[in-house]
Protein backbone atom coordinates (compact mmCIF):
# COMPACT_ATOMS: atom_id res chain seq x y z
CA UNK A 1 0.00 0.00 0.00
CA UNK A 2 1.27 3.84 -0.41
CA UNK A 3 2.99 5.24 2.50
CA UNK A 4 0.06 7.31 4.23
CA UNK A 5 1.13 10.91 5.08
CA UNK A 6 0.01 11.55 8.67
CA UNK A 7 -1.20 14.74 10.33
CA UNK A 8 1.86 17.09 10.83
CA UNK A 9 1.46 17.34 14.86
CA UNK A 10 1.15 13.53 14.86
CA UNK A 11 3.75 11.17 16.65
CA UNK A 12 3.97 9.24 13.70
CA UNK A 13 4.89 11.96 11.10
CA UNK A 14 8.91 12.15 12.23
CA UNK A 15 8.87 8.53 11.20
CA UNK A 16 6.95 8.85 7.90
CA UNK A 17 9.10 12.00 7.41
CA UNK A 18 12.55 10.35 8.05
CA UNK A 19 10.81 7.10 5.45
CA UNK A 20 10.26 9.38 3.33
CA UNK A 21 13.22 11.68 3.04
CA UNK A 22 15.47 8.33 3.03
CA UNK A 23 13.67 7.24 -0.53
CA UNK A 24 13.91 10.41 -2.10
CA UNK A 25 17.37 10.59 -0.88
CA UNK A 26 17.65 6.75 -2.50
CA UNK A 27 16.01 7.13 -5.73
CA UNK A 28 18.08 10.21 -6.34
CA UNK A 29 21.49 8.55 -6.25
CA UNK A 30 20.16 5.33 -8.05
CA UNK A 31 20.61 7.60 -11.11
CA UNK A 32 24.07 8.98 -10.00
CA UNK A 33 26.08 6.46 -8.68
CA UNK A 34 28.15 5.52 -6.25
CA UNK A 35 24.47 4.62 -4.04
CA UNK A 36 25.55 5.00 -0.74
CA UNK A 37 22.65 6.66 0.35
CA UNK A 38 20.24 3.23 -0.57
CA UNK A 39 21.58 2.29 2.65
CA UNK A 40 18.34 1.25 5.07
CA UNK A 41 17.49 3.48 8.06
CA UNK A 42 19.54 2.22 11.36
CA UNK A 43 17.46 1.21 14.30
CA UNK A 44 18.40 0.81 17.77
CA UNK A 45 16.84 -1.15 20.33
CA UNK A 46 17.36 1.21 23.16
CA UNK A 47 16.19 -0.26 26.81
CA UNK A 48 15.38 2.64 28.84
CA UNK A 49 15.48 6.55 29.08
CA UNK A 50 19.24 6.53 28.85
CA UNK A 51 20.46 4.61 25.98
CA UNK A 52 17.82 6.28 24.08
CA UNK A 53 19.30 10.01 25.32
CA UNK A 54 22.58 9.16 23.96
CA UNK A 55 21.49 7.58 20.52
CA UNK A 56 19.74 10.48 19.94
CA UNK A 57 22.82 12.59 20.88
CA UNK A 58 24.47 10.78 18.26
CA UNK A 59 21.54 11.30 15.51
CA UNK A 60 19.80 8.20 15.97
CA UNK A 61 17.13 8.82 12.73
CA UNK A 62 14.78 6.97 15.03
CA UNK A 63 14.20 4.19 17.60
CA UNK A 64 12.97 1.30 18.67
CA UNK A 65 12.05 -0.08 21.97
CA UNK A 66 11.76 -4.05 22.58
CA UNK A 67 10.01 -5.76 25.35
CA UNK A 68 13.55 -7.78 25.39
CA UNK A 69 15.52 -4.96 26.64
CA UNK A 70 12.97 -3.54 28.56
CA UNK A 71 12.23 -7.10 30.10
CA UNK A 72 16.01 -7.23 30.90
CA UNK A 73 16.71 -3.78 32.20
CA UNK A 74 13.41 -2.95 33.94
CA UNK A 75 12.89 -6.55 35.79
CA UNK A 76 16.16 -8.65 35.32
CA UNK A 77 14.68 -11.09 33.65
CA UNK A 78 13.88 -12.80 30.18
CA UNK A 79 11.50 -11.58 27.36
CA UNK A 80 8.36 -14.65 27.87
CA UNK A 81 5.89 -12.32 28.61
CA UNK A 82 7.11 -11.28 32.06
CA UNK A 83 6.70 -7.51 31.12
CA UNK A 84 3.06 -6.20 30.73
CA UNK A 85 1.14 -3.17 29.31
CA UNK A 86 1.92 -0.59 32.39
CA UNK A 87 5.36 -1.54 32.72
CA UNK A 88 5.94 -0.65 28.39
CA UNK A 89 3.28 2.41 28.97
CA UNK A 90 5.96 3.62 31.70
CA UNK A 91 9.17 3.24 29.54
CA UNK A 92 7.59 4.64 26.68
CA UNK A 93 7.20 7.79 28.62
CA UNK A 94 10.45 7.89 30.31
CA UNK A 95 12.18 7.00 26.59
CA UNK A 96 9.80 9.73 24.62
CA UNK A 97 10.23 12.33 27.21
CA UNK A 98 14.36 11.93 27.07
CA UNK A 99 14.90 11.87 23.53
CA UNK A 100 12.67 15.08 23.68
CA UNK A 101 14.41 16.59 26.61
CA UNK A 102 18.07 15.61 24.55
CA UNK A 103 16.77 17.68 21.61
CA UNK A 104 15.90 20.64 23.08
CA UNK A 105 18.29 20.74 25.54
CA UNK A 106 21.03 20.99 22.85
CA UNK A 107 19.61 23.12 20.65
CA UNK A 108 19.11 21.23 18.46
CA UNK A 109 16.45 22.84 15.31
CA UNK A 110 15.77 19.04 14.06
CA UNK A 111 12.59 16.74 15.86
CA UNK A 112 13.25 14.33 18.22
CA UNK A 113 13.70 10.47 16.80
CA UNK A 114 10.20 8.36 15.99
CA UNK A 115 10.19 5.78 18.65
CA UNK A 116 8.63 1.97 18.03
CA UNK A 117 7.46 0.61 20.61
CA UNK A 118 7.14 -3.33 21.19
CA UNK A 119 3.57 -3.76 21.78
CA UNK A 120 3.91 -7.41 21.86
CA UNK A 121 0.73 -9.62 20.78
CA UNK A 122 -1.80 -6.45 22.66
CA UNK A 123 -2.19 -8.33 25.67
CA UNK A 124 -5.16 -9.96 25.36
CA UNK A 125 -8.66 -9.43 23.66
CA UNK A 126 -10.24 -6.57 22.26
CA UNK A 127 -10.27 -4.74 24.82
CA UNK A 128 -6.93 -5.10 25.82
CA UNK A 129 -5.72 -4.21 22.44
CA UNK A 130 -7.69 -0.89 22.13
CA UNK A 131 -5.99 -0.25 25.70
CA UNK A 132 -2.58 -1.29 24.51
CA UNK A 133 -2.44 1.10 21.26
CA UNK A 134 -4.15 4.14 23.09
CA UNK A 135 -1.83 3.57 25.80
CA UNK A 136 1.34 3.83 24.18
CA UNK A 137 0.10 5.95 21.33
CA UNK A 138 -0.59 8.91 24.33
CA UNK A 139 3.47 8.22 25.79
CA UNK A 140 4.59 9.12 23.03
CA UNK A 141 5.32 5.97 20.39
CA UNK A 142 4.96 6.99 16.67
CA UNK A 143 3.96 3.04 15.54
CA UNK A 144 3.33 0.20 17.88
CA UNK A 145 4.35 -3.66 16.61
CA UNK A 146 1.89 -6.47 16.78
CA UNK A 147 2.83 -9.91 16.36
CA UNK A 148 1.20 -13.23 16.50
CA UNK A 149 2.35 -15.37 18.73
CA UNK A 150 0.68 -17.42 21.56
CA UNK A 151 0.15 -15.08 24.92
CA UNK A 152 2.74 -15.20 26.91
CA UNK A 153 4.86 -14.32 24.14
CA UNK A 154 8.72 -15.04 23.92
CA UNK A 155 11.35 -14.16 22.12
CA UNK A 156 11.41 -15.54 18.94
CA UNK A 157 15.82 -16.42 18.54
CA UNK A 158 15.82 -17.72 22.06
CA UNK A 159 12.64 -19.75 20.98
CA UNK A 160 14.10 -20.87 18.14
CA UNK A 161 11.21 -24.31 16.47
CA UNK A 162 9.55 -24.33 19.83
CA UNK A 163 7.75 -20.82 19.15
CA UNK A 164 3.73 -20.97 19.61
CA UNK A 165 1.92 -18.88 16.98
CA UNK A 166 -1.70 -18.37 16.36
CA UNK A 167 -3.25 -19.12 13.37
CA UNK A 168 -3.77 -16.74 9.85
CA UNK A 169 -6.99 -15.67 10.59
CA UNK A 170 -6.60 -14.74 14.50
CA UNK A 171 -3.04 -12.90 13.36
CA UNK A 172 -5.18 -11.00 10.63
CA UNK A 173 -8.19 -10.20 13.67
CA UNK A 174 -4.78 -8.87 15.60
CA UNK A 175 -3.78 -6.53 13.23
CA UNK A 176 -6.90 -5.41 12.19
CA UNK A 177 -8.05 -4.96 15.72
CA UNK A 178 -4.74 -2.59 16.22
CA UNK A 179 -5.81 -0.91 13.04
CA UNK A 180 -9.04 -0.44 14.23
CA UNK A 181 -8.27 1.06 17.90
CA UNK A 182 -5.45 3.29 16.42
CA UNK A 183 -7.99 4.79 14.16
CA UNK A 184 -10.73 4.79 17.31
CA UNK A 185 -7.92 6.49 19.57
CA UNK A 186 -7.63 8.82 17.01
CA UNK A 187 -10.96 10.01 16.64
CA UNK A 188 -11.55 10.42 19.84
CA UNK A 189 -8.80 12.64 20.19
CA UNK A 190 -9.82 14.60 17.34
CA UNK A 191 -13.94 14.99 18.59
CA UNK A 192 -12.55 16.09 22.19
CA UNK A 193 -10.62 18.79 20.26
CA UNK A 194 -13.88 19.97 18.60
CA UNK A 195 -15.55 19.53 21.77
CA UNK A 196 -17.81 16.53 20.81
CA UNK A 197 -17.87 13.45 23.67
CA UNK A 198 -19.34 10.79 21.49
CA UNK A 199 -17.98 8.49 19.04
CA UNK A 200 -19.89 5.43 17.33
CA UNK A 201 -16.85 2.30 15.98
CA UNK A 202 -19.34 1.76 12.93
CA UNK A 203 -17.84 4.86 11.62
CA UNK A 204 -14.21 3.39 12.03
CA UNK A 205 -13.57 2.29 8.44
CA UNK A 206 -10.57 0.13 8.57
CA UNK A 207 -8.38 1.22 4.97
CA UNK A 208 -9.65 5.16 5.37
CA UNK A 209 -7.91 5.99 7.94
CA UNK A 210 -4.35 4.63 7.41
CA UNK A 211 -1.63 7.07 8.85
CA UNK A 212 -3.77 8.88 10.97
CA UNK A 213 -1.69 9.16 14.33
CA UNK A 214 -0.05 5.88 15.30
CA UNK A 215 1.33 3.30 12.87
CA UNK A 216 1.00 -0.14 13.12
CA UNK A 217 3.84 -2.35 12.26
CA UNK A 218 2.58 -5.71 11.64
CA UNK A 219 4.25 -8.79 12.42
CA UNK A 220 5.08 -12.39 11.75
CA UNK A 221 6.86 -14.65 13.65
CA UNK A 222 5.65 -17.74 11.88
CA UNK A 223 8.74 -18.51 9.96
CA UNK A 224 10.11 -21.82 12.50
CA UNK A 225 6.51 -22.91 13.06
CA UNK A 226 4.67 -22.53 9.40
CA UNK A 227 7.33 -22.13 6.91
CA UNK A 228 8.48 -19.12 4.79
CA UNK A 229 4.59 -19.88 2.43
CA UNK A 230 2.77 -18.77 5.73
CA UNK A 231 4.81 -15.86 6.40
CA UNK A 232 4.45 -14.32 2.76
CA UNK A 233 0.33 -15.23 3.23
CA UNK A 234 0.10 -13.28 5.96
CA UNK A 235 2.37 -10.47 5.37
CA UNK A 236 0.66 -10.12 2.00
CA UNK A 237 -2.62 -9.95 4.78
CA UNK A 238 -0.99 -7.64 6.80
CA UNK A 239 -0.33 -5.08 4.22
CA UNK A 240 -4.31 -5.72 2.30
CA UNK A 241 -5.75 -4.67 6.14
CA UNK A 242 -3.80 -1.39 5.96
CA UNK A 243 -1.02 -1.92 7.99
CA UNK A 244 2.22 0.57 7.74
CA UNK A 245 4.93 -1.01 8.39
CA UNK A 246 5.30 -4.90 7.45
CA UNK A 247 7.61 -7.12 9.49
CA UNK A 248 8.80 -11.05 9.22
CA UNK A 249 10.91 -11.78 12.12
CA UNK A 250 13.83 -14.80 11.73
CA UNK A 251 13.54 -15.23 8.30
CA UNK A 252 16.62 -18.23 7.19
CA UNK A 253 18.17 -16.71 3.86
CA UNK A 254 18.72 -13.42 2.01
CA UNK A 255 16.76 -15.22 -0.43
CA UNK A 256 13.91 -15.21 1.60
CA UNK A 257 13.96 -11.77 2.54
CA UNK A 258 13.89 -10.92 -1.33
CA UNK A 259 11.00 -12.79 -2.10
CA UNK A 260 9.12 -11.32 0.65
CA UNK A 261 10.31 -7.82 -0.16
CA UNK A 262 9.30 -8.69 -3.98
CA UNK A 263 5.68 -9.96 -3.41
CA UNK A 264 4.92 -6.74 -1.09
CA UNK A 265 3.64 -3.29 -2.94
CA UNK A 266 6.97 -1.42 -3.57
CA UNK A 267 5.90 1.62 -1.60
CA UNK A 268 4.52 -0.25 1.85
CA UNK A 269 7.35 0.27 4.41
CA UNK A 270 9.52 -2.84 5.15
CA UNK A 271 11.76 -3.42 8.62
CA UNK A 272 14.76 -6.81 8.82
CA UNK A 273 15.59 -7.07 12.07
CA UNK A 274 19.23 -8.93 13.45
CA UNK A 275 20.40 -10.51 16.46
CA UNK A 276 24.68 -9.97 16.32
CA UNK A 277 25.29 -13.16 17.74
CA UNK A 278 28.96 -12.63 18.74
CA UNK A 279 31.96 -10.38 18.76
CA UNK A 280 34.54 -11.87 16.54
CA UNK A 281 36.56 -10.03 14.54
CA UNK A 282 38.31 -13.33 12.83
CA UNK A 283 36.02 -14.15 10.96
CA UNK A 284 32.60 -13.12 9.23
CA UNK A 285 29.45 -11.82 11.85
CA UNK A 286 26.50 -14.25 12.14
CA UNK A 287 23.36 -13.68 13.40
CA UNK A 288 21.21 -16.96 14.79
CA UNK A 289 18.42 -18.04 12.55
CA UNK A 290 16.38 -21.30 13.99
CA UNK A 291 17.28 -20.04 17.91
CA UNK A 292 18.45 -23.16 18.85
CA UNK A 293 22.15 -22.67 17.69
CA UNK A 294 22.18 -24.93 14.90
CA UNK A 295 22.33 -23.04 12.04
CA UNK A 296 24.17 -19.39 11.11
CA UNK A 297 23.51 -16.85 8.41
CA UNK A 298 25.82 -13.58 7.63
CA UNK A 299 25.02 -10.64 9.45
CA UNK A 300 23.42 -7.87 6.92
CA UNK A 301 25.23 -4.24 6.77
CA UNK A 302 22.55 -1.57 6.74
CA UNK A 303 24.01 -1.42 2.59
CA UNK A 304 22.94 -4.75 2.18
CA UNK A 305 19.51 -4.66 3.51
CA UNK A 306 18.86 -1.04 1.72
CA UNK A 307 19.69 -2.85 -1.25
CA UNK A 308 17.10 -5.72 -0.51
CA UNK A 309 14.43 -3.16 -0.79
CA UNK A 310 13.76 -2.77 3.35
CA UNK A 311 13.03 0.68 4.77
CA UNK A 312 14.39 0.05 8.36
CA UNK A 313 16.94 -2.42 9.74
CA UNK A 314 16.78 -2.95 13.38
CA UNK A 315 19.36 -4.43 15.65
CA UNK A 316 16.94 -4.75 18.91
CA UNK A 317 19.70 -6.22 21.19
CA UNK A 318 22.93 -4.65 20.39
CA UNK A 319 23.18 -1.63 22.37
CA UNK A 320 21.89 -4.23 25.62
CA UNK A 321 24.43 -6.70 24.65
CA UNK A 322 27.18 -4.03 25.26
CA UNK A 323 26.31 -2.81 28.07
CA UNK A 324 25.96 -6.46 29.49
CA UNK A 325 29.61 -6.54 28.08
CA UNK A 326 30.58 -3.65 29.34
CA UNK A 327 29.00 -4.30 33.06
CA UNK A 328 30.46 -7.85 33.13
CA UNK A 329 33.66 -6.20 32.15
CA UNK A 330 33.31 -3.79 34.94
CA UNK A 331 32.56 -5.96 37.91
CA UNK A 332 35.55 -8.49 37.17
CA UNK A 333 37.81 -5.36 36.92
CA UNK A 334 36.44 -3.47 39.92
CA UNK A 335 36.27 -6.04 42.36
CA UNK A 336 39.09 -8.60 40.69
CA UNK A 337 37.00 -11.47 40.14
CA UNK A 338 37.98 -13.79 37.63
CA UNK A 339 35.70 -15.33 34.66
CA UNK A 340 35.56 -18.54 36.86
CA UNK A 341 34.25 -16.93 39.54
CA UNK A 342 31.09 -15.95 37.05
CA UNK A 343 28.64 -18.59 38.39
CA UNK A 344 29.45 -18.91 41.84
CA UNK A 345 27.94 -15.28 43.12
CA UNK A 346 30.80 -14.84 45.85
CA UNK A 347 29.07 -12.23 48.13
CA UNK A 348 31.66 -10.00 49.73
CA UNK A 349 34.72 -11.56 48.63
CA UNK A 350 36.49 -8.85 46.98
CA UNK A 351 40.08 -9.65 45.45
CA UNK A 352 42.63 -7.58 47.90
CA UNK A 353 44.26 -7.13 44.88
CA UNK A 354 41.83 -4.63 43.00
CA UNK A 355 42.12 -1.42 42.75
CA UNK A 356 38.52 -0.16 41.70
CA UNK A 357 40.25 1.43 38.77
CA UNK A 358 38.88 0.69 35.54
CA UNK A 359 41.67 0.26 32.72
CA UNK A 360 40.39 -2.50 30.14
CA UNK A 361 38.34 -1.15 27.26
CA UNK A 362 34.73 -2.15 27.17
CA UNK A 363 33.47 -5.07 26.14
CA UNK A 364 30.70 -6.51 24.33
CA UNK A 365 28.63 -9.54 25.35
CA UNK A 366 27.91 -12.33 22.97
CA UNK A 367 23.81 -13.00 22.98
CA UNK A 368 23.98 -16.46 24.53
CA UNK A 369 25.68 -14.39 27.40
CA UNK A 370 23.02 -11.96 27.53
CA UNK A 371 20.43 -14.30 27.77
CA UNK A 372 21.84 -16.51 29.90
CA UNK A 373 22.21 -12.94 32.32
CA UNK A 374 18.56 -12.63 31.96
CA UNK A 375 17.63 -15.66 33.33
CA UNK A 376 16.73 -18.46 29.84
CA UNK A 377 18.52 -20.87 31.30
CA UNK A 378 16.72 -20.92 34.47
CA UNK A 379 13.29 -20.22 33.06
CA UNK A 380 14.08 -23.23 30.25
CA UNK A 381 14.54 -25.53 33.49
CA UNK A 382 11.58 -24.10 35.46
CA UNK A 383 9.37 -24.93 31.87
CA UNK A 384 11.04 -28.73 31.88
CA UNK A 385 10.16 -29.38 35.15
CA UNK A 386 6.20 -27.45 35.50
CA UNK A 387 4.90 -27.39 31.88
CA UNK A 388 1.58 -25.70 32.76
CA UNK A 389 -0.46 -23.92 29.77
Amino acid sequence: MPMPQPPIQSASYPLYSTILRHRLLAAHNNKSPPISSSAAIPLAGVHDALSAKIFAQHGAPALFLPGFGVSASLLGMPDAGMTNLVEMEMMTRHVYSAVRRCCCCCGSSSSPPPLIVDGDTGYGGASNMLRTISSLSMAGAAAITIEDQIFPKKCTIAAGSKIQIVQGEEACERVRGAIGARDLHYQQQQQQQLGHTTTNPSNINDNNNGGKGTWIVARTDCRMAYGFHEVMERCLRFEELGAEVIYAENLQSVEEYQQLRDRLDSRTVTMIAQVQETLNVDKPLSSNMGGDGEKKKPLLTLQEIGELGYDLALFGVTPLQCVVGTLDATAKQFLGSSAADDNNHHQGRVDSATTGIITSPIAMADFSEVKRVVGFDELGRFESDFPCN
